[in-house]
């Protein structure tokens, strides 16, 4: 009985140790891209209720970050700082090199009803 609960001690501490621990501030202004290949934008400040949401939930999700790569289809994106910040129905993904070839380097599933206020501004 001591080695089963020695070994699940063991299993869950290596699927807690997998995901990464991400800070992920948000710059005063950001510019929403509202779908790809459109040039349509909103411009979100910190007096914006859509930007207190994605600041609070950044704030509260910077652990538990899965590593990830390719692209995702969907949702908004918005760059802040060295990320860019993508939002789709299912998670939020986070991109480096953003100036010169976006690359996905972090994910975290979400709940299609979490950052709804901001899922909606891309509909």
């Amino acid at each position: 009985m001591k080695k089963y609960v020695l070994n699940l001690s063991m299993l869950a501490l290596l699927l807690i140790g997998c995901g990464k621990s991400v800070e992920v501030p948000l710059d005063p202004e950001v510019v929403v891209f509202l779908s790809a290949g459109s040039t349509a934008t909103v411009r979100l400040t910190e007096d914006d209720a859509e930007y207190a949401i994605l600041k609070a939930w950044l704030e509260q999700h910077q652990t538990s970050w899965l590593s990830t790569s390719g692209r995702y289809a969907g949702g908004i994106y918005l760059t802040s700082g060295q990320y860019g910040i993508q939002v789709t129905d299912s998670k939020v993904v986070l991109y480096a090199n953003i100036t010169d070839n976006p690359t996905a380097i972090y994910a975290q599933e979400i709940e299609r009803s979490d950052l709804k206020t901001l899922k909606l501004l891309g509909k």
